[in-house]
Parts: structure tokens; C-alpha cells; sequence
């Protein structure tokens, strides 16, 4: 027996951790990301964050209309673990709310929030928060998130959000500015409006994703019964809309640093899930040519300028991350994330009685 303990004593305690339950989610999605997006980033930056991720896995996008998905109905699948037809925030194709995990969390005492490099009414951010027929209804989208109870919102959007500025501003501090950012602290609860609508390119942006994404790590771990937070590299489908690899390689880059400040926190926390996937492949790009000495793209290609219904990748790092190995359908992203939300509410109320 003594020998046993010896033995078990010698195996890595993350092995162990991969089937447990987490405290903390982080929802990495790459807007467009499909595997050649992701071949892309390894070819320029040599390695990825996201192959610190110990399980990989590969996910199905179609909506419930649609062979091909859009982002709303997407987003609305893991968040809610539901189809629903594209266009659609937060709703059955027949309009029923469907309650998506950042609710879900904050039913269970939990923190939440999203940082996103497009604008806060974007579709994938939107479809974690509110419940609309169409995307396209931003003032709508807008007084929906000022009057929701996420603790954490970081993007753009600014335009949308100036009616809802006083409500907004008495629940957390607001900020406008890259400096204002900066400054911000570690207050309970933030909201960084850094654009009118959207944020520029990767290159041109003052914050980049991995800042917006430790700030609000940081402002979330502060609550011990836990959180969920979204985190979104919304212009690496923009980039592939454009059949622009420039920009494409760019976003990815960004969006991989971003991963990386996630794995860097889940690491040392220790009771961080952290999943990384994509909505959908847009564009259909190929990598044709170039030099892994080099690090270097020469030749690229593009089947049109529109999403695809290929299969996207998936990486997990930390407890429960066992459950995303092999071929999924979205939904089961918001189906597991919800589970492991509600068995952490059950956990928590045990130990408390």
C-alpha cells in the first residue's frame, strides 16, 4: 500500500485536475478560426498557445437552418447548448428565451464577462448576453447588456451605448481611452468602451486582445465562487471575409496571445477551464506556400469571401478538459460549460452547509 501512495504521489496532479470540476471557464473564440487560420499562426509565430492545450478536438457548426452558420447562431449554441436559426441572439427559432451560461453563472453567485476586439453589440459577444430576433438590432443589443448583470465589458461600441452611459456608470467605472484603461485598477466590476463602433486591425490597435483579456482576469479572479469569461478574436473573420492573409495572420497572432495570458492564469490557478474553438471557418483559406525557417507565408488562397461549414478545431487546458476531446457538435460546448457551472454551484453549496 505504501508503495501505491508512492507511486501516486509521482503522477501530475493536472492529470487528475483534466476530469475534475472547474471553478472558472475562459471561452477563448476565435471569430473564422478554422485549421488553416490556426496552421497560419503556427508557420509565423513557431508555436502557439494553444498548444499548451493537453486535448484537442474538432467541432461541427451547422445552425438549425443553415448547412453553413453565421455568428448569432453560433454564439447562441455555446452559449445555451441549443440551435437556433441564423440571425438569432439568445432565442428558439420560434422565439422562446433560451438562457445562455453567462446567466447561468451569474445564478450561481459567479462573476462574468467578455472582451472582444469588435463591437460589444457584435454578434458573438451579444449572443452570451441577450435575447433578440436579429443581430442587426445594436440600440436594442445595447440596453440589453447596459441592463444585464455582466461585471466585465470590454470593446467597442461606444455609439450604441450613449443613451445607457448613466445606467452603465452606476453599476461600474466606465472608461473611454487606452489611458483611462490603464488606469483602471482592479475595481469589482469594468466597462471599457474604447471605440464608436468598432476597433481598427490588429496593427492599429492601441490595446491588444491579451491586455484586454489579463485585465479582466484580473478583475474576475478577485470572486472566489468563481467565473465565466468570454474572450473573442472577432477580425480574424473580417480578415478572412476581405481574403486579406495579412491581416488574417495578424488577428490570429493576436488572438493566440490572448490565449496564452489564459493558460498563463489557468496554470497557476489551478481550477481554470479554458477552451479554445472558433464560431466558423470563413473564406476557405488555404496555406500554398512559404518557409518554416523563415517563419514566413508566400502563398495563400481563398475559396470565396464567405463562411464555410467546415469543421473547426477545439483546444482545452485544465479540469474538465477530458470532456472536449474527440468530435463535437457546438451545442455541446454550451451543454458541458453549463454542467460543469451548475455541478460548481452544487459543490459550492455543500461546503457551505
Amino acid at each position: 500500500m505504501k508503495r501505491f501512495f508512492s507511486l501516486l504521489a509521482l503522477i501530475p496532479l493536472s492529470l487528475f485536475a483534466e476530469n475534475s470540476v472547474p471553478n472558472n471557464i475562459i471561452l477563448f473564440i476565435g471569430d473564422g478560426m478554422g485549421i488553416q487560420q490556426v496552421t497560419a499562426g503556427k508557420i509565423i509565430k513557431g508555436s502557439l498557445a494553444m498548444e499548451r492545450c493537453p486535448v484537442t478536438g474538432l467541432v461541427t457548426t451547422w445552425s438549425a437552418d443553415h448547412l453553413v452558420t453565421d455568428s448569432a447562431a453560433s454564439a447562441t449554441a455555446m452559449a445555451t447548448g441549443e440551435k437556433t436559426n441564423n440571425g438569432i441572439l439568445g432565442l428558439t427559432p420560434k422565439g422562446q428565451i433560451l438562457k445562455t451560461v453567462i446567466e447561468i453563472a451569474e445564478d450561481a453567485g459567479k462573476s462574468s464577462g467578455v472582451a472582444v476586439t469588435c463591437s460589444l453589440t457584435h454578434a458573438t459577444p451579444a449572443g452570451f448576453i441577450v435575447h433578440v430576433p436579429n443581430r442587426k438590432m445594436d440600440p436594442e443589443i445595447a440596453e440589453q447588456i447596459a441592463s444585464s448583470g455582466v461585471d466585465v465589458l470590454f470593446g467597442g461600441g461606444l455609439n450604441y451605448f450613449e443613451a445607457h452611459l448613466p445606467e452603465l456608470q452606476k453599476k461600474m467605472p466606465v472608461v473611454f481611452t487606452a489611458t483611462e484603461f490603464r488606469e483602471l485598477g482592479t475595481p469589482e466590476k469594468a466597462a471599457a468602451l474604447l471605440y464608436p463602433v468598432h476597433p481598427p486591425s490588429a496593427a492599429q490597435r492601441e490595446i491588444p486582445l491579451k491586455e484586454l483579456t489579463q485585465k479582466a482576469i484580473e478583475i474576475l479572479s478577485q470572486d472566489d465562487d468563481g467565473f465565466f469569461l468570454l474572450v473573442e478574436g472577432s477580425q480574424i473573420d473580417w480578415a478572412s471575409h476581405n481574403n486579406n492573409s495579412t491581416n488574417l495572420i495578424s488577428e490570429v497572432v493576436d488572438f493566440d496571445d490572448a490565449v496564452e495570458a489564459g493558460i498563463d492564469f489557468a496554470e497557476k490557478n489551478g481550477k481554470t477551464l479554458v477552451i479554445v474553438t472558433a464560431d466558423h471557418e470563413t473564406g476557405g483559406f488555404a496555406v500554398l506556400d512559404g518557409s518554416l525557417q523563415d517563419k514566413a507565408i508566400s502563398k495563400t488562397g481563398f475559396v470565396w469571401g464567405n463562411h464555410t461549414a467546415s469543421i473547426i478545431p477545439l483546444f482545452a487546458f485544465g479540469p474538465g478538459s477530458q470532456a472536449f476531446n474527440g468530435i463535437h457538435d457546438n451545442t455541446d460546448i454550451g451543454k458541458t460549460m453549463i454542467r460543469f457551472i451548475r455541478s460548481s454551484e452544487q459543490s459550492h453549496g455543500t461546503a457551505d452547509d
